[in-house]
């Protein structure tokens, strides 16, 4: 009797059976004391959990040394990590490079600049561009305006009980400085007089270390910065044309643009500077751009 054929189909269904069929036996693993032959200990498994049990140990392995990497240092001692302090110390370099690149572009307009100044070769002012007026102007041309008019009211009557002096702005006397009321911008003993003849145009005030300097009337700070000679130094726009300079200070207290009352503090009395040789302030009075002697209407002690 002839057996039946069998399809390969069939024969492929037959063999993943069977292999199912092995993967799912189970079987038993015992643990047994040699000389009593006393069973100790005993676990049923089949291939099919050990297949998985090692599935889940790798990736429980994978997933550890993978938090290892990430999470701690280790990393950097595997190649194709960067370290943080390289990245750091790149991007500090980064910085440093693109302020150098700025300081480099001004530094090139500067020489370019001077270049130009030094050959001669500037561009045309705008004033040279301007057209000449061809037609003359008419009276008419020459009458204010209607705003114009009201403004020069306004600026009378608001002049007309001005306590300012309207003398000749670079005469003395009748700028009046006798009558204002300056305030001592220190209390100390004053080493160096004013000597215009000598080139010292102002007045050195000694006293103890840190003391606050202030500002002698009410102003406007028009300059606050560093000079190799004098240090920090302080100056001060008054009313009736008046400047007021402060040198070798410590610490400025004010910025330009500021504006101080009069007794304000504005600095620290230092030894900032190459010409200077201890603690103490370099006061300048101008007035109408030249220099008086501070002494003629401040007290300093």
């Amino acid at each position: 009797m002839a057996e039946p054929s069998i399809s390969d189909s069939q024969r492929r269904r037959l063999r993943r059976q069977q292999l199912m069929r092995k993967l799912r036996n189970k079987y038993r693993a015992v643990l047994i004391n040699e000389s009593t032959y006393e069973e100790r200990f005993s676990f049923r498994l089949s291939r099919m959990n050990v297949i998985l049990l090692a599935v889940v140990l790798f990736i429980i392995n994978a997933l550890f040394v993978a938090a290892v990497i990430v999470y701690t240092p280790l990393k950097q001692y595997i190649p194709g990590y960067s370290n943080q302090q390289v990245k750091l110390n790149a991007y500090r370099a980064t910085l440093t490079a693109d302020s150098l690149e700025q300081a480099m572009a001004i530094r090139d307009a500067y020489i370019s600049n001077l270049r130009k100044v030094l050959s001669g070769d500037l561009p045309a002012d705008s004033i040279t561009l301007a057209v000449p007026t061809v037609k003359a102007p008419a009276a008419a041309d020459l009458e204010p305006s209607v705003a114009d008019s009201l403004m020069r009211v306004k600026i009378r009557s608001e002049e007309a009980y001005s306590v300012h002096a309207t003398g000749p702005p670079n005469t003395l006397d009748h700028l009046g400085l006798s009558g204002l009321l300056f305030f001592p911008p220190l209390r100390g003993v004053v080493t160096s007089t004013f000597n215009a003849s000598e080139g010292h145009y102002g007045i050195d005030i000694v006293t103890k270390a840190d003391e606050a300097v202030k500002a002698c009337l009410d102003g406007t700070v028009i300059m606050a910065s560093w000079t190799s000679d004098a240090g920090y130094v302080i100056m001060v726009q008054h009313n009736l044309d008046l400047v007021s300079l402060y040198k070798h200070n410590a610490v400025l207290l004010k910025k330009t643009g500021d504006k101080v009352k009069a007794g304000e503090a504005i600095a620290i009395v230092g030894n900032s500077g190459e010409l200077t040789t201890g603690p103490h302030l370099h006061f300048e009075l101008w007035s109408g751009g030249k220099a008086v002697d501070p002494q003629t209407y401040i007290g300093f002690k």
